[in-house]
């Protein structure tokens, strides 16, 4: 697992690419202060569960850049499986 981190405004970010469908990523957006994340891109939903529950982290929101089907495919089930996202 790569993971990218930041530190911005004094709160660190860490940024967790998420392989999903056979050539796609999808990136999990992690707040170390909080424990909130977001999710950009979600082409299926599996992956980012288990990366989720791999990372500790609390989903909040999910950022899709476009509505093309590797993007947005595991939207429906992450909406399912968190009803509380922003």
């Amino acid at each position: 697992m790569v993971v990218m981190g930041a530190i911005v405004y004094g709160v660190v970010m860490r940024v967790v690419p998420v392989p999903c469908l056979s050539d796609n990523y999808a990136y999990l957006v992690i707040c170390d202060v909080s424990g909130t994340a977001a999710i950009v891109d979600p082409g299926e939903a599996g992956p980012i569960l288990a990366a989720i529950a791999g990372c500790g982290a609390r989903l909040t929101a999910i950022w899709a850049t476009h509505h093309h089907p590797d993007h947005v495919g595991g939207v429906a089930e992450l909406c399912a499986a968190f009803p509380d996202l922003e």
